[in-house]
């Protein structure tokens, strides 16, 4: 009886949380330091509190609500009206819906590979490398997305390549080293890593 009840506060706690980080990551995506002119921008680590939700709920949390999040994403980007601007034909449409929304910001949900062990606290530079292997994910599915788009206008290889490349990487370089800096700061503080860990 105890054990289903430990168990049900647990999963309300995880949905509260999950909500929460979930709208405190969209409140953060509209604080810009930079917008780049055809999508993309330089938040106030903005991806932070998704990573969080895996990393302190696990596998199943963390994926469900970096989905949720990517679907608030595009739903963003619809309001807004530039998300299909620069798309040609349906192909270039579902790489856009995939790699530019659902995919780069589903990934976060995997910062539960850096949970701690039940009675252990969580690993600073491990949740940190795992942050910043998903961050360059996110960049290579953006990537994916510009080669696509931009290879429907240019003759050769190289040239979609290369503005993919710089343009992803002039927002995306700057988001990865704000929210592992951020993130490290946080971790840092004894009662967060320990809060994290108790109910992981």
């Amino acid at each position: 009886m105890r054990t289903n009840q430990a168990s049900r506060q647990r999963s309300l706690l995880a949905l509260c949380t999950s909500a929460i980080f979930i709208a405190l990551s969209t409140i953060l995506s509209f604080l810009q330091i930079i917008e780049m002119p055809m999508g993309g921008s330089v938040t106030l680590a903005s991806m932070l509190p998704i990573l969080f939700i895996g990393l302190q709920f696990g596998y199943k949390w963390g994926l469900g609500s970096a989905f949720v999040y990517s679907l608030v994403q595009l739903m963003q980007a619809l309001i807004k009206g530039n998300v299909f601007v620069y798309c040609v034909g349906a192909t270039a449409v579902i790489v856009c819906i995939l790699f530019d929304y659902i995919l780069p910001f589903s990934v976060l949900g995997l910062s539960a590979f850096a949970k701690a062990k039940e009675g252990k606290e969580v690993s600073i530079p491990k949740a940190l490398i795992v942050f910043s292997i998903l961050i360059v994910i996110r960049f290579i599915c953006h990537f994916v997305t510009g080669m696509t788009i931009w290879g429907q206008w240019d003759d050769g290889f190289i040239g979609a390549f290369t503005y993919s490349l710089a343009y992803n990487g002039s927002y995306m370089l700057p988001e990865l080293v704000i929210t592992v800096v951020l993130a490290g700061a946080l971790l840092a503080a004894k009662p967060i890593r320990r809060y994290i860990s108790k109910n992981s």
